[in-house]
């Protein structure tokens, strides 16, 4: 991507009159507002789902609806008090299967 920045590394031009250094602005000017600045070519963005990711989407609210609070708890408690153990193994087993999915 470029970025074309008016003015860096050219040398400045002396105008000889008032005249000319206000017709030189007024180009400047003119040539600057038909870029991006210029709302009138532009149109409005607009974004439709497909169903599949719309279906997702109600597959996700109704996982977060069954999640059990008070397993939650339990487990935020037993964390806290140092009591919570991880079966290594099968936090391991699962994490193989998870990677096989994506292979």
């Amino acid at each position: 991507m470029a970025i074309n920045i008016s003015g860096v590394g050219t040398q400045p031009t002396l105008s000889s009159t008032k005249n000319d250094r206000v017709k030189n602005d007024e180009a400047s000017n003119a040539s600057a507002n038909t870029g991006v600045n210029n709302k009138e070519g532009l149109s409005d963005d607009t974004v439709q789902l497909s169903s599949v990711a719309q279906s997702l989407q109600v597959k996700s609210s109704d996982s977060e609806a069954s999640v059990d609070m008070d397993k939650v708890e339990q487990i935020k408690q037993a964390i806290a008090a140092g009591e919570y153990k991880i079966d290594t193994d099968k936090l391991a087993s699962n994490m193989m299967a998870m990677d096989e999915l994506f292979s």
